[in-house]
């Protein structure tokens, strides 16, 4: 069941409120066609009546209030070895939520200086960002992450998948936090994965929302 409609309008102070009515839906289901080098081996799968394991993207999205503290560990639910998840993305909001006069696609750094994910005992990154302070402009490295994922996620060139967004529209529009956990060892992957999101503040922030989609 999706989430009421105040998530997703936003609307001049003066104006009624708005609804979202979904009135078609549509599944895109792409199409593989198999080069000449790949139809024998699969025919000889099919003519054996091998099972064949066909994985699909999962998108997954968890929320939760922070309470005012300097240092906060939040526990995600946990994955078995059949859904894996590859990669991680944290954005904050304050005071965005049930009221459509905030627009709820604008995210905060919530003065955010370090943060990082469990997948059991290990890590993501290895090394902390140690020098990130929005208020003295240095989060390059976290921009550069968000930045890169399109590229990433979808294996095509960077020039073609840039998201062309600036610095400053990244400290103030869209500071979202990505994490690659697409390299996992094998144990790791033949396991139940518990997954925790350990964040740090530069000062006591105000209460705010937590979004992870996991994919």
């Amino acid at each position: 069941m999706r989430r009421v409609d105040n998530y997703a309008i936003f609307r001049a102070a003066a104006t009624d409120a708005g609804k979202v009515v979904l009135s078609k839906l549509s599944w895109y289901m792409p199409h593989v066609t198999p080069n000449l080098q790949e139809k024998l081996p699969l025919y000889k799968t099919f003519e054996s009546k091998s099972s064949l394991p066909v994985g699909y993207r999962m998108i997954q999205c968890e929320s939760i209030s922070v309470v005012q503290t300097r240092n906060f560990t939040w526990q995600l639910s946990t994955k078995s070895h059949v859904e894996k998840p590859r990669w991680i993305i944290v954005a904050f909001q304050t005071d965005k939520c049930g009221d459509q006069q905030h627009n709820p696609s604008i995210f905060d750094h919530c003065n955010l200086t370090n943060m990082f994910v469990m997948l059991n005992s290990r890590r993501y990154p290895e090394i902390d960002y140690d020098d990130m302070n929005f208020s003295q402009q240095k989060f390059s490295r976290v921009c550069g992450d968000a930045a890169a994922f399109r590229t990433k996620f979808y294996n095509v060139e960077e020039l073609i998948s840039s998201p062309n967004i600036t610095p400053s529209d990244y400290k103030e529009l869209f500071p979202m936090f990505v994490f690659d956990v697409t390299k996992q060892n094998e144990k790791l992957k033949n396991s139940v994965t518990d997954i925790q999101i350990k964040t740090h503040f530069q000062q006591t922030s105000s209460q705010t929302q937590k979004l992870s989609p996991l994919s």
